[in-house]
């Protein structure tokens, strides 16, 4: 087969996969004061479904937490070359929910994607979600579910990002191993207070 046919095929099987492999990892910086499940390198790009999003679970940072005070989200992209975006534009959502899917939504809004670069959703007022909630990359503005969301290549113990067409089903994003790898996305906040019952028995730990 000649090699531009074949690489033709290669880039046809990428796009019908909706994911493609980064030509060598490259890091993405964090703080301390981040919220995230990625392991802070940028492996594969995916723009499977219309909707990705991580599902973020208070427990996994903070056990006991009851809620979170969210002032911004991060978001990294990565334009693949050869399947150039349609649009940088897509929705920030914020719903609350656990690992059946988002259930109430909090927020959308607008966001520009930039390629290989953070971008954010800043919220002045911080949403107050319950301990579990989802951070959504709504790509309905895009024709082919651009732009493509930047994930890691270290599956944790349980799934986190998750990706749908329908909004009803759910699939944990996996390249490797029985749990999905993780989307670049991050949350930045602060717990909201503990109840007193949690108060109480965290005390009674010490």
């Amino acid at each position: 087969m000649p090699a531009l046919t074949l690489c033709a095929l290669q880039i046809m099987l990428s796009l019908t996969a909706g994911d493609a492999r980064l030509d060598r990892p490259l890091p993405v910086p964090g703080t301390d004061d981040v919220f995230q499940y990625d392991d802070g390198t940028a492996y594969w790009v995916t723009w499977d479904g219309l909707y990705r999003g991580t599902w973020f679970h208070m427990d996994d940072f903070f056990p006991g937490a009851g809620g979170f005070d969210l002032s911004q989200l991060e978001f990294w992209f990565y334009d693949v070359g050869g399947m150039s975006w349609d649009t940088p534009h897509f929705f920030a959502e914020v719903w609350n929910g656990g690992s059946g899917g988002p259930e109430t939504q909090l927020d959308q809004t607008s966001v520009t994607a930039l390629n290989y670069a953070p971008c954010y959703s800043t919220y002045p007022s911080p949403l107050q979600t319950d301990p579990d909630f989802w951070s959504l990359i709504n790509t309905e503005m895009s024709s082919g579910g651009w732009p493509s969301v930047v994930c890691d290549n270290t599956p944790q113990a349980s799934s986190h990002s998750f990706f749908s067409d329908d909004f009803i089903a759910w699939e944990p994003w996996i390249v490797q191993g029985p749990t999905a790898n993780d989307f670049l996305i991050r949350a930045y906040g602060q717990f909201s207070p503990l109840d007193e019952s949690t108060w109480g028995s965290i005390k009674a730990l010490f």
